[in-house]
């Protein structure tokens, strides 16, 4: 898939894609759909988790412990690159 999903990106039509990786065009198109719908559902739950807070939520940590406890409960989500956002807008 991200070989598909890389040569969409640059450019290439799913006959071509097909050709370079030995696939059926079919199966590039079948690919590039299910990575569509892939990305269309992973926006939906960050626009989700984003009206929740998201990653704000994650910077409190009211819990008692101590500092090294309260620093390994703690967990460091990135923030979402654009970069997936452009890679969806193009499959699209």
């Amino acid at each position: 898939m991200f070989q598909i999903l890389k040569l969409k990106i640059q450019g290439d039509t799913a006959y071509r894609i097909a050709r370079k990786l030995n696939l059926d065009p079919p199966q590039v198109y079948r690919t590039l759909e299910f990575a569509k719908a892939n990305f269309e559902e992973a926006n939906r739950m960050i626009e989700e988790l984003k009206r929740l807070g998201w990653p704000e939520i994650l910077k409190t940590d009211t819990s008692t412990g101590s500092r090294a406890e309260k620093k390994r409960r703690t967990t460091q989500i990135p923030e979402v690159p654009a970069r997936s956002e452009m890679i969806a807008i193009k499959l699209g």
